[in-house]
C-alpha cells in the first residue's frame, strides 16, 4: 500500500487528545496533595478544603502507588497496541481510547465526593482513574510516531507539547477558579475536557494501516530491553537513564510545589493552582520553537541546553521571598522544560523500528513512571528530614538535573537527533479535514 503524503491536519488533530489528558494529569497532581495533606496543623489554614492531614513522606508514597502499576500497564499496552491488527477508522491504538477514557473520565469526576471519608475509598476510587488512563496513554502517544516519520517528529512533538501545555494552562487557570466554587467542579471539568480531546482523536485521526506482513511476533517490553544489551546500544541506554533522572525531580513539582505557595506565601488551593498557569503558558509559547529548534540543531544539543537552564532556574526558587518574582520563575522554567519534553520522545524513537514503535513509546514511560515511583517518595523524604520546609525541594529537583546532564552528554549516534526522514505511512484525518 503506497504511503500517503504527510499531514499536519492528523497531529493538530492528535494534539486534542493530548490536550485533554494534560487537563486531567495536572488536575490530578495538583489536588491529590492537597486533599491528602489538608488538615495537618502545620499545612495551611488557607487551603480551602477538608482532608486526610497526612504528612510529605505518606503523601508522596500514595502519589507514587500508580505509577507501580504503570511500570507494567504503560509498557505492555505499547506492545499489544504494536500486535493488534486494526484497519480503517479505528486502527489499533483506538481500541484502547474508546475503553479507558470513558472509565477515567467517571472516575475522576466521582474522585472529590470521597473526601472525607475512609482514606481507603478515597485511594482506590484514585487507583481506578489511574489504571484506566494507563489503559490509553501510550496508545494515544504511540500514534506520534503513526502520523509523522523521524524527519518531522521533533515538530510534530512541539505541537502536542503545545496542547498539552493549553491543557495545563486550563487546569492551573480555570481549574483553580472552578476549586472556589466547588472542590467538586474541577474535576467535572477535567473529566468533561478529557473525554472531548479524546473524541476528536477518535473522529478525526486516520491510522494508516500496520507496517506490510504480520510478524510472527511482536517483541514484549523484556526482549525489547534485552534486544539493546545484545546491541550494546549504549546510547540508548544512557537517554533512557537521563530520562529517569530527570523525571525523577520533575515529578516532584507538581506533588509539592502547591504546597509550597499554600504553607511559605499564604494561598489557598485555588490560587496555588492559578500560579502554576505562567509554567503552563510558557510551555504553551515554548513548544514549537523548542521543536524547530531540536530539528535544527539536534535533540540532544535542546535537550542539554534546557537542563542546564533549569538547574539555576530551579535552584533560585530556594531562596525566592516575592510572589512576583516567583511568577517569573516560573514563566522561564517553562519555556526552558519545553526544550527537554517537546524533544525526549522522538529522541528516544529514533532507536525505534516503525513495527515497535508502540513498545519503544513505553520504554520511554517506563522510564517516566519509574522515576514518578521514586521521586515523590524520596522527596517527601527529604522534607520530612528537614521540618516540612519545602524550600529544599528547589535544591533536590536541581541534583537529578546535574545527572541527567551528565548521562546526556554520552548519548552518541542515533541519539543525537539524526534527521533523516523515516519511511513512515504517515495518518491522515477525517475528509472534511484531509486539506493539507
Amino acid at each position: 500500500m503506497e504511503a500517503k503524503p504527510f499531514r499536519w491536519g492528523g497531529v493538530w488533530a492528535l494534539g486534542f487528545g493530548m490536550l485533554g489528558v494534560s487537563l486531567l494529569w495536572q488536575l490530578y497532581d495538583v489536588y491529590l496533595p492537597l486533599f491528602l495533606q489538608s488538615g495537618r496543623p502545620d499545612f495551611g489554614r488557607g487551603a480551602g478544603t477538608p482532608g486526610f492531614g497526612l504528612g510529605t513522606t505518606a503523601t508522596g508514597f500514595i502519589m507514587t502507588l500508580d505509577n507501580l502499576a504503570a511500570l507494567l500497564i504503560l509498557p505492555t499496552v505499547g506492545v499489544l497496541s504494536d500486535r493488534l491488527r486494526g484497519r480503517g477508522r479505528w486502527g489499533r491504538r483506538k481500541p484502547f481510547l474508546l475503553v479507558g477514557a470513558p472509565v477515567a473520565a467517571l472516575a475522576f469526576a466521582a474522585l472529590p465526593f470521597t473526601v472525607g471519608g475512609p482514606l481507603v475509598v478515597f485511594i482506590a476510587l484514585a487507583g481506578i482513574v489511574l489504571l484506566a488512563m494507563d489503559l490509553f496513554r501510550t496508545p494515544l502517544t504511540a500514534l506520534l510516531p503513526d502520523l509523522a516519520p523521524d524527519g518531522r517528529r521533533s515538530p510534530a512533538s512541539g505541537v502536542l507539547s503545545l496542547m498539552g501545555g493549553i491543557g495545563g494552562v486550563l487546569a492551573f487557570a480555570i481549574g483553580g477558579a472552578l476549586f472556589r466554587v466547588s472542590p467538586a467542579a474541577p474535576f467535572a471539568f477535567g473529566a468533561a475536557g478529557m473525554l472531548a480531546g479524546v473524541a476528536v482523536v477518535l473522529l478525526l485521526v486516520r491510522e494508516p494501516a500496520p507496517p506490510a506482513g504480520r510478524p510472527a511476533e511482536v517483541p514484549g517490553v523484556v526482549e525489547n530491553l534485552r534486544a539493546l544489551v545484545r546491541d550494546r546500544d549504549r546510547s540508548a541506554f544512557l537517554l533512557l537513564g537521563a530520562i529517569f533522572t530527570w523525571s525523577l525531580g520533575v515529578s516532584t513539582l507538581p506533588v509539592f510545589f502547591p504546597s509550597f505557595t499554600v504553607k511559605e506565601f499564604g494561598l489557598d488551593s485555588g490560587q496555588a493552582t492559578q500560579l502554576m498557569a505562567f509554567f503552563g503558558l510558557a510551555i504553551v509559547a515554548g513548544s514549537v520553537p523548542a521543536g524547530l529548534l531540536g530539528a535544527r540543531l539536534g535533540r540532544r544539543a535542546a535537550i542539554l541546553t534546557g537542563l542546564v537552564l533549569l538547574i539555576g532556574l530551579v535552584g533560585s526558587i530556594y531562596a525566592v521571598q516575592s510572589l512576583p518574582l516567583l511568577r517569573g520563575l516560573l514563566v522561564a522554567m517553562g519555556l526552558c522544560w519545553s526544550l527537554v519534553i517537546v524533544n525526549a520522545l522522538p529522541m528516544a524513537l529514533e532507536f525505534a523500528p516503525p513495527a515497535r514503535s508502540g513498545a519503544h513509546t513505553g520504554l520511554f514511560f517506563l522510564a517516566t513512571q519509574l522515576a514518578a515511583c521514586v521521586g515523590p517518595t524520596a522527596a517527601g523524604a527529604v522534607l520530612q528530614m528537614a521540618g516540612t520546609n519545602y524550600r529544599y525541594l528547589f535544591l533536590y529537583v536541581p541534583c537529578t538535573m546535574v545527572l541527567a546532564c551528565g548521562m546526556m552528554l554520552g548519548v552518541r549516534g542515533r541519539g543525537q537527533g539524526a534527521r533523516a526522514p523515516a519511511k513512515v505511512p504517515a495518518a491522515t484525518v477525517a475528509p472534511a479535514e484531509a486539506a493539507p
